[in-house]
Protein backbone atom coordinates (compact mmCIF):
# COMPACT_ATOMS: atom_id res chain seq x y z
CA UNK A 1 0.00 0.00 0.00
CA UNK A 2 1.51 3.06 -0.75
CA UNK A 3 1.72 5.53 1.72
CA UNK A 4 0.82 8.99 -0.26
CA UNK A 5 -2.70 7.13 -0.32
CA UNK A 6 -2.54 6.34 3.47
CA UNK A 7 -1.53 10.27 3.91
CA UNK A 8 -3.79 11.86 1.26
CA UNK A 9 -6.92 9.33 2.45
CA UNK A 10 -6.59 10.24 6.58
CA UNK A 11 -5.59 14.25 5.58
CA UNK A 12 -8.95 14.46 3.79
CA UNK A 13 -11.14 12.34 6.33
CA UNK A 14 -9.92 14.29 9.05
CA UNK A 15 -9.58 17.73 7.44
CA UNK A 16 -9.07 20.65 10.52
CA UNK A 17 -9.32 17.91 12.81
CA UNK A 18 -5.79 16.71 13.49
CA UNK A 19 -2.51 17.78 15.01
CA UNK A 20 1.21 16.35 13.18
CA UNK A 21 4.12 14.78 15.50
CA UNK A 22 7.30 16.45 15.35
CA UNK A 23 7.95 14.63 12.85
CA UNK A 24 5.64 14.88 10.81
CA UNK A 25 4.91 10.98 10.05
CA UNK A 26 2.07 10.60 12.97
CA UNK A 27 -1.31 12.54 12.55
CA UNK A 28 -3.06 13.17 15.81
CA UNK A 29 -6.93 12.52 15.53
CA UNK A 30 -9.94 11.89 18.26
CA UNK A 31 -10.13 8.63 18.65
CA UNK A 32 -13.08 6.40 17.28
CA UNK A 33 -13.46 4.51 20.27
CA UNK A 34 -14.32 7.31 22.89
CA UNK A 35 -16.88 9.79 22.99
CA UNK A 36 -16.24 13.60 21.87
CA UNK A 37 -11.95 13.03 22.28
CA UNK A 38 -10.95 16.61 22.46
CA UNK A 39 -7.73 15.57 23.71
CA UNK A 40 -6.99 13.27 20.66
CA UNK A 41 -5.69 9.98 21.87
CA UNK A 42 -5.63 8.16 18.54
CA UNK A 43 -2.29 8.13 16.82
CA UNK A 44 -2.19 7.07 13.04
CA UNK A 45 1.79 6.55 11.36
CA UNK A 46 1.12 8.49 7.53
CA UNK A 47 3.58 5.73 6.21
CA UNK A 48 2.51 2.43 7.56
CA UNK A 49 -1.13 3.19 8.57
CA UNK A 50 -0.82 1.64 11.61
CA UNK A 51 -2.74 3.25 14.68
CA UNK A 52 -3.29 3.00 18.58
CA UNK A 53 -5.61 4.81 20.72
CA UNK A 54 -3.87 5.59 23.71
CA UNK A 55 -6.66 5.85 25.97
CA UNK A 56 -8.71 2.62 25.19
CA UNK A 57 -5.44 0.38 24.25
CA UNK A 58 -6.77 -0.53 20.88
CA UNK A 59 -4.62 -0.55 17.71
CA UNK A 60 -4.38 -2.32 14.34
CA UNK A 61 -3.36 -1.91 10.48
CA UNK A 62 -4.66 0.76 8.10
CA UNK A 63 -6.88 -1.72 6.34
CA UNK A 64 -8.85 -1.99 9.72
CA UNK A 65 -8.88 1.56 10.10
CA UNK A 66 -10.35 1.74 6.62
CA UNK A 67 -13.23 -0.08 6.91
CA UNK A 68 -14.11 0.75 10.82
CA UNK A 69 -13.99 4.55 9.22
CA UNK A 70 -16.23 3.74 5.70
CA UNK A 71 -18.40 0.90 7.84
CA UNK A 72 -17.49 -2.44 5.91
CA UNK A 73 -16.17 -5.55 6.19
CA UNK A 74 -12.33 -5.93 5.98
CA UNK A 75 -12.63 -7.90 2.87
CA UNK A 76 -14.31 -5.02 1.20
CA UNK A 77 -12.16 -2.24 2.70
CA UNK A 78 -8.83 -4.64 1.06
CA UNK A 79 -11.09 -4.36 -2.24
CA UNK A 80 -12.17 -0.48 -1.99
CA UNK A 81 -8.54 0.56 -1.26
CA UNK A 82 -6.74 -1.62 -4.57
CA UNK A 83 -9.17 -0.21 -6.64
CA UNK A 84 -9.05 3.27 -5.22
CA UNK A 85 -4.75 3.36 -5.72
CA UNK A 86 -5.40 2.05 -9.56
CA UNK A 87 -7.51 5.54 -9.71
CA UNK A 88 -10.50 3.31 -10.79
CA UNK A 89 -13.61 5.72 -11.58
CA UNK A 90 -16.23 2.38 -10.41
CA UNK A 91 -17.03 1.57 -6.60
CA UNK A 92 -17.17 -1.66 -5.22
CA UNK A 93 -21.04 -2.84 -4.29
CA UNK A 94 -20.91 -3.40 -0.26
CA UNK A 95 -22.37 -6.24 0.50
CA UNK A 96 -25.15 -6.01 4.15
CA UNK A 97 -22.55 -6.51 6.81
CA UNK A 98 -21.78 -5.29 10.38
CA UNK A 99 -18.41 -3.52 10.46
CA UNK A 100 -15.37 -5.52 12.14
CA UNK A 101 -14.27 -4.79 15.48
CA UNK A 102 -10.80 -4.00 15.43
CA UNK A 103 -8.57 -6.86 16.14
CA UNK A 104 -7.48 -6.23 19.52
CA UNK A 105 -7.41 -8.66 22.95
CA UNK A 106 -9.26 -8.02 26.41
CA UNK A 107 -6.18 -6.69 28.31
CA UNK A 108 -8.22 -6.14 31.89
CA UNK A 109 -10.27 -9.42 31.46
CA UNK A 110 -6.79 -10.60 31.21
CA UNK A 111 -5.28 -9.80 34.41
CA UNK A 112 -8.10 -11.77 36.31
CA UNK A 113 -8.54 -8.44 38.95
CA UNK A 114 -10.05 -8.40 42.21
CA UNK A 115 -11.70 -4.77 43.64
CA UNK A 116 -10.76 -3.47 46.87
CA UNK A 117 -12.64 -1.06 48.12
CA UNK A 118 -12.88 0.00 52.21
CA UNK A 119 -15.27 -2.02 52.90
CA UNK A 120 -12.68 -4.73 52.46
CA UNK A 121 -10.88 -4.63 56.00
CA UNK A 122 -12.25 -7.96 56.91
CA UNK A 123 -11.24 -9.99 54.30
CA UNK A 124 -9.44 -13.13 54.98
CA UNK A 125 -7.43 -12.76 51.33
CA UNK A 126 -3.58 -12.35 52.67
CA UNK A 127 -2.78 -10.56 49.38
CA UNK A 128 -6.14 -7.97 50.07
CA UNK A 129 -5.20 -7.27 53.56
CA UNK A 130 -1.67 -6.05 52.32
CA UNK A 131 -3.12 -4.22 49.79
CA UNK A 132 -5.76 -2.63 51.86
CA UNK A 133 -3.75 -1.91 55.13
CA UNK A 134 -1.09 0.08 52.45
CA UNK A 135 -3.89 2.39 51.01
CA UNK A 136 -5.79 2.88 54.35
CA UNK A 137 -2.12 3.46 56.14
CA UNK A 138 -1.04 6.29 53.19
CA UNK A 139 -4.78 7.76 52.95
CA UNK A 140 -5.61 6.76 49.64
CA UNK A 141 -9.40 5.61 50.35
CA UNK A 142 -12.11 8.57 50.13
CA UNK A 143 -13.68 7.84 53.56
CA UNK A 144 -16.12 10.10 52.86
CA UNK A 145 -17.37 9.06 49.41
CA UNK A 146 -16.05 5.82 49.72
CA UNK A 147 -15.95 5.79 45.49
CA UNK A 148 -12.01 4.49 45.03
CA UNK A 149 -11.71 1.09 44.00
CA UNK A 150 -8.24 -0.38 43.80
CA UNK A 151 -7.45 -3.78 43.06
CA UNK A 152 -5.19 -7.05 43.14
CA UNK A 153 -4.34 -9.43 39.86
CA UNK A 154 -4.18 -13.20 39.66
CA UNK A 155 -1.64 -12.68 36.58
CA UNK A 156 2.16 -13.82 37.02
CA UNK A 157 3.33 -10.59 36.59
CA UNK A 158 1.40 -8.76 38.85
CA UNK A 159 0.66 -11.08 41.69
CA UNK A 160 1.74 -9.80 45.16
CA UNK A 161 0.98 -5.97 43.46
CA UNK A 162 -1.44 -3.72 44.33
CA UNK A 163 -3.04 -2.07 40.76
CA UNK A 164 -3.82 1.70 40.81
CA UNK A 165 -6.54 2.00 37.84
CA UNK A 166 -6.43 4.47 35.12
CA UNK A 167 -10.21 5.08 35.18
CA UNK A 168 -12.45 6.86 33.06
CA UNK A 169 -16.57 6.23 32.06
CA UNK A 170 -15.70 3.02 34.34
CA UNK A 171 -13.13 2.03 31.97
CA UNK A 172 -9.62 0.81 32.91
CA UNK A 173 -7.61 2.13 29.82
CA UNK A 174 -4.25 1.78 32.20
CA UNK A 175 -3.10 1.61 35.84
CA UNK A 176 0.47 0.79 37.45
CA UNK A 177 1.30 -1.75 40.07
CA UNK A 178 2.88 -1.23 43.11
CA UNK A 179 4.68 -3.47 44.71
CA UNK A 180 3.42 -5.23 48.17
CA UNK A 181 6.29 -7.89 49.29
CA UNK A 182 9.51 -5.40 48.61
CA UNK A 183 9.82 -6.59 45.02
CA UNK A 184 11.66 -4.64 42.37
CA UNK A 185 11.07 -2.72 40.84
CA UNK A 186 8.52 -1.06 43.00
CA UNK A 187 6.58 0.03 40.51
CA UNK A 188 5.63 -1.56 37.14
CA UNK A 189 3.80 -0.14 34.14
CA UNK A 190 2.16 -2.48 32.28
CA UNK A 191 3.44 -3.78 28.14
CA UNK A 192 2.29 -5.85 25.77
CA UNK A 193 -0.23 -3.85 24.21
CA UNK A 194 -0.94 -0.97 26.40
CA UNK A 195 -0.21 2.89 25.81
CA UNK A 196 3.09 3.89 26.29
CA UNK A 197 3.49 5.57 30.22
CA UNK A 198 4.89 8.84 28.14
CA UNK A 199 1.37 8.92 26.42
CA UNK A 200 -0.98 8.98 29.52
CA UNK A 201 -1.97 11.12 32.40
CA UNK A 202 -3.90 10.33 35.36
CA UNK A 203 -7.76 11.28 34.83
CA UNK A 204 -8.47 14.80 36.10
CA UNK A 205 -11.51 16.98 35.94
CA UNK A 206 -11.05 18.93 32.62
CA UNK A 207 -13.53 22.16 33.56
CA UNK A 208 -11.78 22.75 37.03
CA UNK A 209 -9.60 26.40 37.41
CA UNK A 210 -6.55 24.80 38.11
CA UNK A 211 -4.47 21.49 37.80
CA UNK A 212 -1.81 20.47 39.33
CA UNK A 213 0.64 18.27 37.65
CA UNK A 214 2.67 16.00 40.05
CA UNK A 215 5.11 12.71 39.71
CA UNK A 216 2.94 9.55 40.48
CA UNK A 217 -0.59 8.70 40.64
CA UNK A 218 -0.72 7.79 44.34
CA UNK A 219 0.40 11.71 44.39
CA UNK A 220 -2.49 12.81 42.24
CA UNK A 221 -5.14 10.77 44.13
CA UNK A 222 -3.88 12.33 48.05
CA UNK A 223 -4.56 15.61 45.89
CA UNK A 224 -7.81 14.85 44.62
CA UNK A 225 -9.03 13.41 48.18
CA UNK A 226 -8.42 16.59 49.61
CA UNK A 227 -10.00 18.35 47.09
CA UNK A 228 -7.66 19.60 44.54
CA UNK A 229 -7.49 18.88 40.90
CA UNK A 230 -4.52 17.11 39.86
CA UNK A 231 -2.76 14.12 37.63
CA UNK A 232 0.58 12.88 37.07
CA UNK A 233 2.73 12.76 34.31
CA UNK A 234 4.60 8.78 35.67
CA UNK A 235 7.64 10.67 36.62
CA UNK A 236 9.10 13.89 36.26
CA UNK A 237 9.93 13.93 32.76
CA UNK A 238 7.17 15.03 30.63
CA UNK A 239 6.60 13.92 27.53
CA UNK A 240 5.99 16.22 23.64
CA UNK A 241 2.73 14.06 23.84
CA UNK A 242 1.89 14.92 27.51
CA UNK A 243 2.36 18.73 27.25
CA UNK A 244 0.02 18.10 23.68
CA UNK A 245 -3.05 17.24 25.93
CA UNK A 246 -2.40 19.55 29.20
CA UNK A 247 -1.73 22.41 26.51
CA UNK A 248 -5.92 22.21 25.77
CA UNK A 249 -6.19 22.71 29.26
CA UNK A 250 -8.13 26.19 29.95
CA UNK A 251 -7.42 27.02 33.62
CA UNK A 252 -3.89 27.39 35.37
CA UNK A 253 -1.43 24.62 34.93
CA UNK A 254 0.60 24.03 37.90
CA UNK A 255 3.61 22.14 38.13
CA UNK A 256 4.21 20.11 41.59
CA UNK A 257 6.90 18.04 41.17
CA UNK A 258 9.14 16.68 43.67
CA UNK A 259 11.34 19.72 45.34
CA UNK A 260 14.79 17.35 44.76
CA UNK A 261 17.58 17.29 41.72
CA UNK A 262 14.85 15.03 39.43
CA UNK A 263 12.02 17.39 40.12
CA UNK A 264 13.87 20.53 39.15
CA UNK A 265 15.04 18.95 36.17
CA UNK A 266 11.52 18.17 35.34
CA UNK A 267 10.62 21.68 35.87
CA UNK A 268 13.47 22.55 33.14
CA UNK A 269 12.01 20.42 31.02
CA UNK A 270 8.13 21.12 30.94
CA UNK A 271 8.82 24.63 31.02
CA UNK A 272 11.43 23.87 27.61
CA UNK A 273 8.53 21.96 26.07
CA UNK A 274 5.74 24.95 27.08
CA UNK A 275 7.32 27.29 24.88
CA UNK A 276 7.74 24.90 22.68
CA UNK A 277 4.64 24.48 22.19
CA UNK A 278 3.38 27.67 22.35
CA UNK A 279 1.69 27.46 25.82
CA UNK A 280 0.43 29.19 28.40
CA UNK A 281 2.61 30.72 31.50
CA UNK A 282 2.84 28.16 33.86
CA UNK A 283 2.62 27.96 37.91
CA UNK A 284 4.52 26.14 40.46
CA UNK A 285 4.17 24.56 44.09
CA UNK A 286 6.29 21.95 45.32
CA UNK A 287 5.26 19.61 48.10
CA UNK A 288 5.63 21.08 51.60
CA UNK A 289 9.24 21.23 52.46
CA UNK A 290 9.19 18.61 55.33
CA UNK A 291 8.06 16.04 53.16
CA UNK A 292 9.42 13.92 50.52
CA UNK A 293 5.74 13.95 47.99
CA UNK A 294 2.28 15.17 47.90
CA UNK A 295 1.14 11.50 49.47
CA UNK A 296 3.43 11.72 52.63
CA UNK A 297 2.46 15.31 52.74
CA UNK A 298 -1.31 13.72 53.08
CA UNK A 299 -0.97 11.57 55.35
CA UNK A 300 0.98 14.01 58.07
CA UNK A 301 -2.61 15.48 57.89
CA UNK A 302 -1.51 18.46 55.87
CA UNK A 303 -4.37 20.65 54.22
CA UNK A 304 -3.21 20.23 50.64
CA UNK A 305 -5.69 22.76 49.23
CA UNK A 306 -5.45 25.49 51.62
CA UNK A 307 -1.60 24.94 51.01
CA UNK A 308 -1.78 24.75 47.06
CA UNK A 309 -3.63 28.25 46.90
CA UNK A 310 -1.26 29.87 49.65
CA UNK A 311 2.10 28.53 47.98
CA UNK A 312 1.42 28.50 44.22
CA UNK A 313 3.17 31.01 42.50
CA UNK A 314 4.12 31.56 38.48
CA UNK A 315 6.90 30.40 37.47
CA UNK A 316 9.15 33.36 36.06
CA UNK A 317 12.37 34.95 37.12
CA UNK A 318 11.55 35.87 40.51
CA UNK A 319 10.95 32.35 41.59
CA UNK A 320 14.01 31.33 39.49
CA UNK A 321 16.25 34.06 41.60
CA UNK A 322 14.45 33.30 44.70
CA UNK A 323 14.94 29.10 44.30
CA UNK A 324 18.46 30.38 43.50
CA UNK A 325 19.22 31.96 46.60
CA UNK A 326 17.67 29.44 48.77
CA UNK A 327 19.73 26.52 47.62
CA UNK A 328 23.56 28.72 47.95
Amino acid sequence: MEPQFIREYLLEKFKDNYKLSSNNVEIIVPSLFINNDWKRHLSINMDTGLWQCFKTGKKGNFTQLYAFLEGITYNEAETDILFKEFNEDFSVPHLESKPPEPEYFNKVTNLRLTPITVKDYDTDDRVIQKAWTFLYERGLFDLEKEDRTYYVSNHLKYSNRLIIPFEENNNIFYFQARSLNGHTPKYLNPSDGWAKPSHILYPFDEEAPNLVICEGPLDAISLQIQGVNATCTMGCSVSEHQVEILKEFKGKIIIGYDNDDAGRRGVNKFDYLRKLKRMADLYICHPPSETKDWNEAHIQGFDLQRFVDLRTRPYDYDYLIDHLLTTL
